[in-house]
C-alpha cells in the first residue's frame, strides 16, 4: 500500500491543477488520471508478488 500513496497523490495534486487550468472538471479528472498512471498509479500486482517471494 505505501508504493500506492505517491502515485494515487500525484493523481489527485495533476487532476486539481489541469482542472483549475482548463476550466473544465471532467478533462481535468481525466488528465490528472492520465498523470497518476505515468507515475505508477495501475503497475502489475505479479511486481508485488515477487519482490514478496523474494524477501521471504
Amino acid at each position: 500500500m505505501k508504493k500506492k500513496v505517491y502515485p494515487i497523490s500525484m493523481t489527485v495534486l495533476w487532476g486539481i491543477v489541469f482542472a483549475t487550468a482548463m476550466r473544465n472538471w471532467t478533462l481535468g479528472i481525466c488528465m490528472g488520471l492520465l498523470m497518476g498512471i505515468a507515475f505508477g498509479l495501475l503497475d502489475s500486482d505479479k511486481e508485488d508478488d515477487e519482490e514478496k517471494k523474494n524477501k521471504k
